[in-house]
Parts: structure tokens; C-alpha cells; sequence
């Protein structure tokens, strides 16, 4: 994931919604995730529009859990 983050040409990078999708970051989507406190994740998943409107359906798909989209 690194080595992909650091390309130096942008148009090869991943952009950073992309970047989510990687595996390092699943553990975020899961439900019963708490902080190491253990208080509850913050929102994570609240896009804006132009987020939403700049990825397209699949990646937003992947990266919001259906658990959070039932909320």
C-alpha cells in the first residue's frame, strides 16, 4: 500500500478514497470495532457529495459497510 501511495506521478497514485479499499483499513468497516479506550469508532463513513460524486458507485459501494448504510 505504501509503495503506491508514495508514486511520485499523481495520475498513478491511488486517490484517497481508493486507498480505503485496501485491506490495512477492513477493520474500520467492522461493526463491533471500538477504540482502544473502548468508546465507539467516530463517523467514518459521512461523505460529501462531491466525494460521492467523484468516485464512482463501486468503490463507494465497497467502502461504505451495508451496516452503516442500514443506519
Amino acid at each position: 500500500m505504501i509503495s503506491k501511495i508514495l508514486v511520485y506521478n499523481p495520475d498513478k497514485r491511488p486517490r484517497p478514497l481508493e486507498i480505503l479499499l485496501h485491506p490495512f483499513f477492513d477493520e474500520l468497516r467492522d461493526k463491533n470495532t471500538k477504540l482502544p479506550n473502548g468508546n465507539p469508532l467516530p463517523e467514518l463513513f459521512e461523505f460529501t457529495k462531491e466525494e460521492y460524486n467523484s468516485y464512482s458507485s463501486e468503490i463507494m459501494e465497497q467502502l461504505v459497510p451495508t451496516w452503516y448504510k442500514k443506519k
